[in-house]
């Protein structure tokens, strides 16, 4: 029997490197569990709190990235850049999820810490984000422009893409090239190649990239991502999917147009998220142990844990989640770390048996 079969909760054990790894790869599984497997008691004066969560927390899905305000202007913001597995969903599972990634990488982040920034969210209170982030917020988009370009000319020669088996293919799937182009009214569709995606919880799924051009833009590389069934489906129904994402739009980036991280249907396809393929400005050290990295995280973890509560917070049910919390901010603290430490410990047997005596 699999190790899979024994813990259903951890897909793709074998092949996780660490702890992190394996927690930031199971998100589906992580709600398949809350729902069947956890002993959710604890929780239970928290649980009827719900609205749209970021359902994958983790440092690696928050980031800083140039958006379309409704004002019309495009900015620097920091914002979830991942809803693969968003969702409507108790608040409470998405801060015990965010609780455990975090101390998976990160053995000396105190969960205190991370609770009193997230309350601080939850009041509305914004903190400040770490030296580094506010570097990357006060960058003009044009100079995260030009990097974008040169991620771009890396993995292009002049107008097509430089071919890397197993990493950029040809593509050659169902949908039509003409089909892609119309995504693109007014520019020319250069170059159409499969991204092959080997591992993570997206894997599965079909990667497109196109290499976009025209005389009135840049030439930059689209991805188009396979939808799926966002992990949070597992806990419970989700609404359809325009709804679903309107309500995670308005929760995660308020007062954003949304154009930069789209759903679109394609003929023959159905839905892809549409996105330029962006340089990622933070590189998440998920296993450093060196002093200046770690204090980093540490500093990112509570920057990310402020952006969670401010996202939960401003929703419906809210203030009602939050003086819930606060009429006991300890017994929170106790019930989540209960609910957080149970997830974690069938995640390293779950590991440690796969690991075993072969490696």
């Amino acid at each position: 029997m699999s190790t899979e079969e024994k813990h259903p909760e951890f897909d793709q054990v074998s092949d996780s490197k660490n702890l992190s790894q394996l927690i930031r790869s199971n998100a589906p599984e992580y709600w398949a569990y809350m729902k069947k497997d956890a002993d959710l008691r604890p929780l239970k004066p928290y649980l009827g709190f719900e609205g749209a969560v970021a359902g994958d927390p983790h440092l690696g899905n928050f980031g800083p990235m140039p958006v379309m305000t409704n004002q019309g202007t495009r900015e620097m913001r920091f914002v979830n850049i991942d809803f693969d597995d968003a969702g409507r969903a108790p608040f409470v599972l998405d801060f015990v999820r965010y609780v455990a990634a975090i101390k998976a990488q990160c053995k000396q982040m105190k969960s205190e810490v991370l609770q009193e920034n997230y309350m601080l969210g939850l009041a509305g209170k914004e903190v400040a984000p770490p030296k580094q982030v506010q570097g990357f917020l006060d960058m003009k988009v044009s100079e995260y422009d030009e990097q974008a370009g040169q991620y771009c000319a890396k993995h292009c020669l002049g107008q097509g893409f430089k071919f890397k088996p197993g990493e950029i293919d040809h593509y050659d799937g169902k949908i039509k090239p003409a089909d892609i182009d119309k995504l693109f009214p007014g520019e020319q569709v250069m170059a159409i190649a499969k991204r092959v995606e080997s591992r993570g919880g997206s894997s599965d799924d079909i990667r497109i990239w196109v290499l976009v051009g025209g005389p009135h833009s840049r030439q930059r590389i689209m991805e188009l991502k396979q939808y799926a069934k966002p992990g949070t489906a597992n806990y419970q129904d989700q609404p359809p999917v325009k709804e679903w994402l309107s309500e995670i739009r308005k929760a995660f980036w308020p007062g954003l147009t949304g154009v930069d991280y789209d759903l679109v249907t394609i003929g023959g396809g159905g839905l892809f998220w549409i996105r330029e393929k962006r340089v990622s400005l933070i590189n998440v050290p998920y296993s450093s142990e060196k002093k200046h990295e770690v204090d980093f995280v540490m500093d990112l973890a509570a920057y990310d844990a402020n952006l969670m509560g401010l996202a939960h917070g401003g929703q419906a049910k809210g203030a009602d989640y939050r003086a819930a919390i606060h009429r006991d901010t300890a017994a929170f603290h106790q019930a989540a770390k209960d609910v957080e430490r149970a997830y974690l410990d069938s995640a390293r047997i779950a590991f440690q048996k796969d690991q075993g005596p072969h490696h």
